[in-house]
C-alpha cells in the first residue's frame, strides 16, 4: 500500500527516418516480466500513433465533465459549478479530451473554439464511418469547421467523449450520439509511419541515462525499449497488453535494470529493478507522470498530475501538492539522493520542494511551451528541465550546455537525461529524434 494517498494522482539535431515496417517490431523486442498493473477494460497496446492517441484517451476514463475545463495538459476546473463539477474538481469538456489525447502524442495544439487548424490532418467524411481508426478525431454538432464536440474514435464504433454536465468521460456508440449531434466527419492527425530508427514505434514518451554516462535507453507509449550506447535491453512491453500508456522509464540506480510507469500507476520491472507496489487498479485523481528511485533503488515515488505523491518500499512520503491549488498540472519528479526528498516540476516550470533545497524554478516567467520533464544532476547539487519546444532551464549547480530552444522540430521534446561523466545532457522527441548537448550521442541513427 502507498504510504501517501494522494487526492486522486555536438548540438546538432539528430534527423530520423520514419520506417514503415510495423512487422519489426515483434523481432526487435524481448518480452518482459511485468508486475503491478491490473488491467482493465484494457486496450491493446499501441501499435501505431492512432492507437496511442485512442489510449491516451482511454487513461481519462471517468473523469468528471467540467465546462471550460480540460485542455492539452490534462484536466481542470472549468470556473462553472454544475452536476458532477464543483469548486476545484478537475475534468474536460466537450472539446478538450481530444485536446489533450492529441498533444500528448503528437504535440499538435488543436483550436479550443471550434474551428480547425489549416491543412493539417486528413478528412474523413461522414459517410466514411467504415474507414475510421483508433485515434481519429470525431466532430459533431455543426460543420468539420464549426463543431460543437468531439471524441476519440476507440474502434468497434465506439468514442472516448465527455459528452455532457453529470456525464465523466466514457465510451458512446457512434449511434448514441448521432441522436444528440450531427456528425460532421472525423480528422486523422496521425500518419501510419510509426517505426523509428532502432525499431521503437512512435510516440516516444521518455529516456533514461546509465548511471556511468555510457548510454541511454528510450521508451514508448506501448512500452517498447531501445537500447543505445553501453544500455543493456533487459525486456519491454512490446506486443503486452496495457490498461494505459506507458508515461516514462527509470532506471535502477546501478543501471541493472529499470522500471516502466504507466498512467494509472502501474509499475513494471526489469532486470535487477524491485517491485514495491504500485497504483495499478486503484482510482486515481490525476493520471500518474512520473516516477523516482531511492539512492538503494529498494523503493520508489510515483506523482500524479495533481501533485499527489505514492511512495513505496524505503521511499519516504515528505509531502506533495496533492489536494492542493495548482496554477499548472504537475509533469514530474526528481529525487535528492542526498537529503532523501523530492523536486516535483509543473508545466509552467513551477518547482515544489519536499524534503530537498529549493533552487529556483520558472513558475513567474512567461514560457513558449511547457516543461515536461525534470532531472536531477549527478551530485544532487541542482536540477534542470526542460520544455516540449527543446529549451532547457537549469538551476542549482546544473551546467548549462546548450538546448533545442528556437529550433524547428519534427516533433516536441518530451524528456531528458543527465550524462554523470561529462556533466552533459540528452533530450528526446516523440519521434525519438535525440539531441546531444555537452554528452555523446548514441543514436537512433
Amino acid at each position: 500500500m502507498p504510504s501517501q494517498h494522494a487526492e486522486v494522482a555536438t548540438t546538432a539535431r539528430v534527423g530520423i527516418a520514419v520506417l514503415l515496417v510495423l512487422a519489426l517490431s515483434a523481432l526487435i523486442f524481448g518480452g518482459g516480466h511485468p508486475a503491478g498493473a491490473a488491467p482493465h477494460n484494457a486496450p491493446h497496446a499501441a501499435a501505431t500513433q492512432g492507437d496511442a492517441i485512442a489510449a491516451v484517451a482511454a487513461s481519462q476514463a471517468g473523469v468528471p465533465y467540467c465546462d471550460d475545463g480540460g485542455g492539452v495538459n490534462g484536466p481542470s476546473n472549468g470556473g462553472v459549478v454544475e452536476s458532477g463539477c464543483g469548486p476545484g474538481v478537475k475534468g474536460f469538456d466537450c472539446m478538450s479530451l481530444a485536446q489533450y489525447a492529441v498533444y500528448q502524442v503528437l504535440g499538435i495544439t488543436l483550436p479550443p473554439n471550434g474551428t480547425q487548424l489549416s491543412g493539417v490532418g486528413t478528412y474523413l467524411p461522414p459517410s466514411d464511418t467504415a474507414g475510421l481508426l483508433p485515434g481519429d478525431v470525431t466532430y459533431w454538432g455543426g460543420t468539420i469547421d464549426h463543431y460543437t464536440h468531439s471524441g476519440v474514435y476507440a474502434g468497434n464504433g465506439e468514442v472516448w467523449d465527455a459528452v455532457g454536465v453529470g456525464i465523466p468521460v466514457q465510451l458512446h456508440t457512434l449511434g448514441y450520439l448521432e441522436q444528440i449531434y450531427n456528425y460532421d466527419g472525423a480528422i486523422r492527425y496521425w500518419t501510419q509511419s510509426t517505426l523509428i530508427p532502432g525499431g521503437l514505434a512512435a510516440p516516444v514518451v521518455g529516456m533514461a541515462a546509465t548511471p556511468t554516462g555510457n548510454g541511454y535507453w528510450l521508451t514508448n507509449a506501448a512500452g517498447g525499449v531501445s537500447t543505445h550506447g553501453a544500455a543493456v535491453n533487459y525486456g519491454s512491453l512490446a506486443g503486452t497488453t496495457l490498461a494505459a500508456p506507458i508515461t516514462h522509464i527509470v532506471s535502477t540506480p546501478d543501471g541493472g535494470g529499470y522500471w516502466l510507469v504507466a498512467a494509472d500507476g502501474g509499475i513494471f520491472t526489469f532486470g535487477d529493478a524491485g517491485f514495491y507496489g504500485s497504483m495499478g487498479g486503484k482510482r486515481l485523481n490525476a493520471p500518474v507522470v512520473d516516477m523516482a528511485p531511492t539512492a538503494d533503488g529498494k523503493g520508489y515515488w510515483l506523482v500524479g498530475g495533481d501533485g499527489g505523491i505514492f511512495s513505496f518500499g524505503d521511499a519516504t512520503f515528505k509531502g506533495s501538492m496533492g489536494g492542493k491549488p495548482l496554477n499548472k498540472p504537475v509533469v514530474g519528479i526528481a529525487a535528492d539522493f542526498a537529503t532523501g526528498g523530492y523536486w516535483e516540476v509543473a508545466s509552467d516550470g513551477g518547482v515544489f520542494s519536499f524534503g530537498a533545497p529549493f533552487l529556483g524554478s520558472t513558475g513567474k516567467l512567461h514560457l513558449n511551451e511547457p516543461v515536461n520533464g525534470i532531472t536531477a544532476t549527478p551530485d544532487d547539487g541542482g536540477y534542470l528541465f526542460v520544455a516540449s519546444d527543446g529549451g532547457v532551464f537549469t538551476f542549482g549547480d546544473a551546467d548549462y550546455q546548450g538546448s533545442a530552444g528556437g529550433t524547428p522540430l519534427q516533433a516536441p521534446v518530451v524528456g531528458l537525461a543527465t550524462d554523470s561523466a561529462t556533466g552533459g545532457y540528452w533530450l528526446v522527441g516523440s519521434d525519438g529524434g535525440v539531441f546531444s548537448f555537452g554528452a555523446p550521442f548514441y543514436g537512433p541513427d
